[in-house]
């Protein structure tokens, strides 16, 4: 099926969802729509889309942007959580993004950012 094939069927099933007060579908489909139509679906014509407010916080807080450049400890790789006596909890990584990642510790549950130089 061609691009301008599914777009036509999605303008179709938003049409039948809206006449079935579907309204939690009609807001997804208008979503797929706009990403069909702006080129911004997975060469399979997919799209897998998860954002909250928390989410975005969150990346806020890892990226240490204002005004959550404070939110996490930046800590050594290998210094621990800093809270707990040496070898008493141990530590995950819990995301890994492009300038380090963020551990947390399973005894004390504290979290912290460990960065790594920026290569440009």
């Amino acid at each position: 099926m061609t691009k301008e094939e599914l777009l036509q069927q999605v303008e179709k099933l938003g049409h039948e969802f809206e006449a079935r007060g579907m309204t939690a579908h009609v807001r997804s489909l208008r979503l797929y729509w706009l990403a069909l139509k702006h080129d911004l679906v997975e060469p399979d014509l997919s799209l897998q889309v998860h954002a909250t407010a928390d989410w975005v916080v969150d990346w806020f807080k890892l990226l240490r942007l204002p005004p959550h450049e404070h939110a996490l400890t930046v800590r050594r790789h290998g210094e621990g959580c800093g809270r707990c006596l040496p070898g008493y909890g141990t530590s995950r990584t819990l995301t890994v993004f492009p300038d380090g990642y963020r551990m947390t510790c399973d005894a004390c549950r504290s979290e912290w950012l460990v960065l790594e130089p920026r290569k440009r």
